[in-house]
């Protein structure tokens, strides 16, 4: 007997279903996080952030300018004017925590919730609403 006859096939319907919510939660969580950050940016290409949760995989999409908004410093190369050479370096700018911080906010709770969070009660409840919908039989 192997570990695929052992296994309980209701627990997997179960539990995947505890995952995509729990991932969906987080989604919307995490757009409504970057969304608020957003908040001065007029421009309609800011808006284009989307996530998909399908087969207990999260997948967020955005444009790449989003990832650097985020960040506190650039760096910059040094550059010739006239005969004076300008050194590069590290420069300050605004940052506006618009992709990193929201997402290993919730990346945390996410591994949080999956780790501890899927206790008997949750189980029951979630096998009551897998039941209800007919996808395990009671």
């Amino acid at each position: 007997m192997g570990l695929i006859d052992n296994r309980n096939g209701d627990m997997g319907v179960i539990e995947g279903r505890f995952i995509t919510h729990v991932l969906n939660d987080q989604a919307d969580e995490i757009l409504k996080d970057s969304k608020r950050g957003m908040k001065g940016f007029k421009s309609a290409k800011w808006n284009k952030n989307k996530m998909v949760v399908s087969d207990n995989t999260m997948t967020y999409d955005t444009i790449s300018a989003t990832r650097f908004v985020d960040m506190k410093t650039r760096s910059s190369k040094g550059y010739q004017r006239g005969t004076r050479k300008i050194p590069g370096g590290k420069k300050k700018k605004k940052n506006f925590p618009v992709h990193n911080k929201p997402i290993f906010r919730h990346k945390k709770f996410i591994i949080r919730t999956l780790s501890f969070g899927f206790t008997d009660e949750v189980k029951a409840n979630f096998r009551k609403l897998a039941e209800k919908e007919g996808l395990i039989k009671s």
